[in-house]
């Protein structure tokens, strides 16, 4: 059986771009994602199996319960940047020097998950420890929203 230059040229040709093709889908790209978070520039945080960030938040709403004590209630809504992101915790901080609450809400999605590219929106219901609060103005922190409440009294009951 005669071969043929071209023919042995052509088998190899094709393996080399087998090789390659197999190569590249098994090294992938590793590099972190980037997103953009009220309008400056993070990079989620691998931990692990999971990416965490901070959630977007684009508006808050304070509603004061017809109570006494009174309660306060703060409504975060944004959005999340896929449909594989959740929301993962809510962290709340008080400054009682400067009548500070501020809310870090963070969101959780897999790392290696393909997801939806569509944002989601999310509205969230934070509930704001105030028992024991003397009068004044509050000033609410969500993500970098801020907004305020004003307590008209002393938020406790009298023995």
């Amino acid at each position: 059986m005669k071969t043929n230059n071209n023919t042995v040229l052509g088998i190899f040709v094709l393996l080399t771009i087998v090789i390659v093709t197999i190569a590249t889908f098994s090294l992938g790209c590793a590099e972190p994602p980037t997103v953009l978070d009220n309008e400056t520039e993070t990079t989620d945080q691998l931990n692990g199996e999971y990416v965490y960030n901070n959630a977007v938040v684009e508006d808050t709403e304070i509603l004061i319960l017809e109570s006494f004590p009174v309660q306060i209630h703060v409504i975060a809504t944004g959005y999340l940047p896929d449909g594989c992101t959740q929301i993962h915790e809510k962290n709340i901080e008080f400054n009682d020097q400067k009548n500070t609450f501020t809310i870090n809400i963070t969101t959780t999605r897999p790392a290696d998950a393909i997801c939806t590219e569509a944002i989601v929106p999310f509205e969230n219901t934070i509930v704001l420890d105030v028992y024991g609060l003397e009068k004044g103005i509050y000033t609410v922190d969500v993500n970098g929203i801020t907004n305020e409440f004003e307590l008209q009294t002393d938020n406790i009951i009298p023995e």
